[in-house]
């Protein structure tokens, strides 16, 4: 009975917001005057901007206000090698703005007293007991302000080899025990992925039923977002899902997709633009949207309220980052991870939510959200640079590389010009080139890259990479060892070295 009056309310809030929007295409919604004004500015203002990043990947955006979508447009492709185009129903993956619904989940739990947010852990994992290395006096809210001193990593972002069954957050206790906390728990800020992946399993024991489950019933399907899933199928990407993709010489898919349930708490939501402008327009409802609690106000408040302090010398709350962008106060989380990116404003007193999704690295994302923000409250939309590495693709497509490195050397020189030039943006476009297979064209960035910064190991590795694919093993051996020339302790060139010289022998 529950799950049916969940599912009735989600469709009430989706065809609600559907017909409030005048919904007139597959790939935008315009309503009202204050979508009218952002159609007419932002939107030549973000295509001026992809064709400056030479950006064909996909992209969705949508800005709410109280309970309506005012504005929502997609560009570009869902995979751009079979020209499918984004619509309003692609699944992006959101990375780190999946963390904000474990804080939400956690909450829920509390709500049903199950959970207390200054709780050890070690309440919910006993296992942490027979370990010296204090684990167990790290409490939840700890986690959820990233002041836990639990490791960034435990479990490597291994897309190549993913774990797929839902038992698989139990695997992230055992990698724990290998760990030790890197502060002492409430001291300090610092970012931990692993934190939310033990929190997820943390929520799997308290609530009696798996991570995904509970958050899919306790938290998407009340909140109307009817889309959204950890899960996909291991061998293939569905239709409508967007891949992954970063720069190379050109927009090119990044492989692997980024999928692990490892590490589906801290990074592994795949949403919609709809459902993800319903998790704005559940924010600012304080935990109501559409007139049906999810979570009660008061511990929505505690959520969203200043928990501790950031290096930065701004507040976090329970995952949600509280900053002020245009001197007012805004929560935001972002995302960015293997070729996607993400990120959300929410603007409590003004009523406002922005989100952003995209499914190429170097997108801009936030050059955007911050442009929507500034038309929004009748600002002058900020101008910007853009990195050279574009400029530096088109000639050496067009010319080779020759005069596309004496460009480059130009660019460094002209302090007028509207690109800015670092070595590293043609190392990043070497390194995606070489995920595509495209030997020779790592090999000659990486012969640029490498004359002006030769004690990069990860550059000589890439080298190595080449050469070796290219059917020079002598140089690429000869790489290989420079890395670890240069640092003796670089696992992966040792790694390298070792599988090549194997298969000479």
């Amino acid at each position: 009975m529950k799950l049916i009056y969940i599912l009735f309310i989600s469709l009430l809030i989706i065809y609600g917001c559907k017909d409030r929007s005048h919904v007139d295409h597959q790939d935008e919604i315009i309503y009202g005057e204050t979508g009218q004004r952002l159609d007419s500015l932002i939107t030549p203002y973000i295509k001026k901007l992809r064709l400056l990043t030479d950006n064909e990947a996909g992209l969705a955006i949508g800005v709410t206000k109280g309970n309506r979508i005012v504005y929502l447009k997609t560009f570009g492709y869902a995979d751009i090698e079979k020209k499918e185009q984004v619509n309003l129903n692609t699944k992006f993956h959101i990375a780190s703005l999946s963390k904000p619904f474990v804080a939400f989940a956690t909450l829920k739990l509390v709500e049903e007293g199950k959970i207390e947010l200054d709780d050890h852990i070690d309440k919910y994992l006993p296992e942490l007991n027979d370990s010296d290395n204090r684990f167990g006096e790290v409490t939840i809210r700890q986690i959820l302000t990233h002041s836990s001193g639990i490791p960034r990593h435990i479990s490597v972002e291994d897309w190549q080899n993913p774990v797929v069954d839902k038992n698989t957050l139990e695997r992230n206790l055992t990698q724990l025990l290998d760990f030790e906390l890197d502060f002492e728990p409430g001291s300090k800020y610092s970012y931990s992925n692993a934190g939310f992946d033990i929190l997820g399993l943390i929520i799997s024991r308290a609530s009696g039923t798996s991570f995904f489950d509970f958050v899919q019933q306790e938290v998407l399907l009340p909140s109307g977002m009817t889309q959204s899933t950890y899960i996909k199928p291991i061998d293939s990407l569905p239709s409508n899902w967007a891949n992954s993709h970063s720069y190379g010489l050109k927009t090119q898919v990044l492989v692997p997709y980024p999928y692990n349930l490892k590490v589906a708490p801290s990074a592994g939501l795949k949403s919609t633009i709809l459902d993800m402008c319903n998790w704005g327009m559940l924010h600012l409802g304080k935990g109501s949207i559409n007139g049906q609690e999810v979570l009660d106000m008061q511990l929505f408040e505690t959520m969203v309220s200043p928990q501790f302090k950031t290096p930065w010398d701004e507040k976090i709350g329970l995952s949600w980052y509280l900053q002020k962008y245009l001197d007012r106060p805004i929560m935001l989380h972002t995302g960015n991870s293997h070729g996607f990116e993400s990120m959300i404003y929410i603007y409590p007193e003004e009523d406002i939510s922005i989100v952003i999704l995209a499914n190429r690295s170097y997108s801009r994302t936030g050059r955007m959200v911050n442009a929507v923000s500034e038309v929004l409250f009748e600002e002058q939309p900020k101008s910007y640079q853009v990195s050279g590495i574009y400029k530096y693709a088109a000639a050496y497509l067009d010319h080779g590389p020759n005069v596309a490195n004496d460009l480059w050397e130009q660019m460094k020189k002209d302090t007028t010009d509207n690109y800015f030039i670092d070595d590293n943006d043609i190392l990043a476009s070497a390194d995606i080139l070489d995920n595509g297979k495209k030997w020779q064209e790592s090999k000659d960035l990486l012969e640029y890259y490498l004359k002006e910064n030769p004690n990069s190991t990860f550059a000589w590795r890439l080298y190595g990479n080449a050469n070796l694919n290219l059917g020079d093993t002598t140089k690429a051996i000869s790489n290989y060892e420079k890395t670890l020339e240069i640092n003796p302790n670089y696992e992966k060139g040792r790694i390298a070295l070792e599988k090549l010289l194997k298969d000479n022998n």
